[in-house]
Parts: C-alpha cells; sequence; structure tokens
C-alpha cells in the first residue's frame, strides 16, 4: 500500500506543478474549494466516501463485470478499460493523472488481493489534494 499511495502522490504532485504553472485547476478541485464553506460533508464525501465507493467499483465491480461480459479479453485488458471509465467519470479534461492513479490502484490491488489497499492509498491521495488545493488556493 505505501508503495502505490507513494507513487499516487508523487503522481500529484507532478501533475499539480504542472497545473499550477499552467494557472489551470481541475473542475473537481475547484468546485469541492468552493462548497467546503458550504458544508463539512463536502470535504468528508471527496476525501472519505468516494474512494471507498469507487475503489469498489472500479477495481472489483467493474473488471470482474467486463471480464464476464466480454469473455475474450484478458483481465490486464479489463483493468486498463475499467481506469478509463474510472478517469472518464471524473469529468475533469485532466484525463491522464486519474488514469495513472488508477492504474495504480488496480496494480496494488492485484498485488495484495485486499481491496482495503487502493482504498486507503486512494483516500490518502484525495486527502493531500484536498490539504495541498486548499492551501494554494487559500
Amino acid at each position: 500500500m505505501l508503495i502505490a499511495t507513494g507513487l499516487a502522490i508523487l503522481s500529484s504532485l507532478l501533475f499539480f506543478y504542472i497545473k499550477a504553472s499552467l494557472s489551470i485547476g481541475t473542475g473537481n478541485v475547484v468546485n469541492v474549494n468552493q462548497k467546503i464553506e458550504i458544508n463539512f460533508l463536502y470535504v468528508l464525501i471527496p476525501v472519505l466516501v468516494a474512494p471507498i465507493i469507487e475503489e469498489f467499483i472500479f477495481r472489483k465491480i467493474l473488471p470482474l463485470g467486463l471480464e464476464v461480459l466480454l469473455e475474450r479479453i484478458n483481465r490486464t485488458t479489463a483493468i486498463i478499460i475499467a481506469n478509463g471509465i474510472f478517469a472518464a467519470v471524473h469529468f475533469d479534461w485532466f484525463f491522464f493523472p486519474y488514469f495513472v492513479n488508477g492504474c495504480l490502484y488496480a496494480w496494488s490491488y492485484e498485488k495484495t488481493k485486499d481491496l482495503k489497499v487502493p482504498m486507503l492509498a486512494h483516500i490518502s491521495y484525495n486527502a493531500f489534494v484536498f490539504l495541498a488545493s486548499s492551501f494554494l488556493v487559500n
């Protein structure tokens, strides 16, 4: 888990630096930062609840469902397709960082076969992004 979390945070630092140097923010981060002033649940949901639900769907249910439905694809192809969908559902033009992090979470799940590992990595990543964006924006 430590490797996946570390790699996810390193990739986020790289993409955060790129976004900051280009003076752009992701729609997700900007939206959350605006809503934080309204309600604390806007912190809890993206940092804790969403990663748990997303990891269950995108690491467990979707790859298995793709393997069963499409029958001819292997686990790796199912994981790549699931991560493409994971990145796309974040509705952000900065697709690549979400895809990379999704692959890191999938790798950690495949290595450990324990869904708690990518969940904790994802929660750590979202908490890091939330804190970093709060300090950079405020």
